[in-house]
């Protein structure tokens, strides 16, 4: 009887294993925020990095900040104001922008900047280019979000099939917390 149940589970793993799909792929990009110079108790620019944790090159389209893009991705920082006396709020701005007529992925990615392991990317930029406003007393909480380039399934297969990795999920920072009073 042992010697069926076990032929029996041999014959079906293929089977079962077809049935839960693909493995996740691993996360290949790690996003990190750093404050810059401080005025008032709160950050005058932030520092946005994504570091490439493989023990392979990735292909990384350079991100727009600030302004949301599909076909490069693109780095958001998200506020939330804590005031003394009222209610907090999230606040942030920014703008939207694409293309029209993308070509091939494989032309798309002739574009992008191969991130050997342990390589960053790296834009700092000035609060006034960030869409938040630094007035009241109060906490003021910051974080960053990475928006990957939109890849169309049979886009990311290309991509793979070539051995080339890329970026293909949502990435968010640990929450810097500062405090101001005036």
């Amino acid at each position: 009887m042992r010697v069926l149940t076990i032929a029996g589970t041999l014959l079906l793993a293929p089977f079962l294993l077809a049935q839960g799909g693909a493995p996740k792929p691993i996360a290949n990009l790690e996003l990190r925020l750093l404050p810059g110079e401080m005025a008032n108790g709160v950050p005058q620019a932030f520092t946005f990095e994504l570091i490439n944790v493989t023990r392979h090159n990735v292909w990384v389209p350079e991100p727009t900040v600030e302004c949301t893009d599909s076909y490069d991705g693109y780095l958001l920082l998200r506020v939330k104001v804590t005031p003394l006396h009222s209610p907090g709020s999230e606040t942030g701005g920014g703008c939207a922008g694409d293309k029209l007529n993308w070509p091939p992925i494989l032309e798309r990615a002739q574009e992008w900047k191969v991130l050997p392991p342990g390589e960053v990317i790296e834009k700092t930029v000035p609060r006034a280019e960030l869409h938040y406003e630094v007035g009241q007393s109060g906490t003021y909480e910051f974080w960053a979000e990475y928006y990957s380039p939109a890849l169309e399934p049979s886009d990311q297969q290309t991509l793979r099939e070539r051995g080339i990795d890329f970026p293909f999920e949502k990435l968010t920072t640990l929450r810097l917390t500062f405090k101001t009073s005036r």
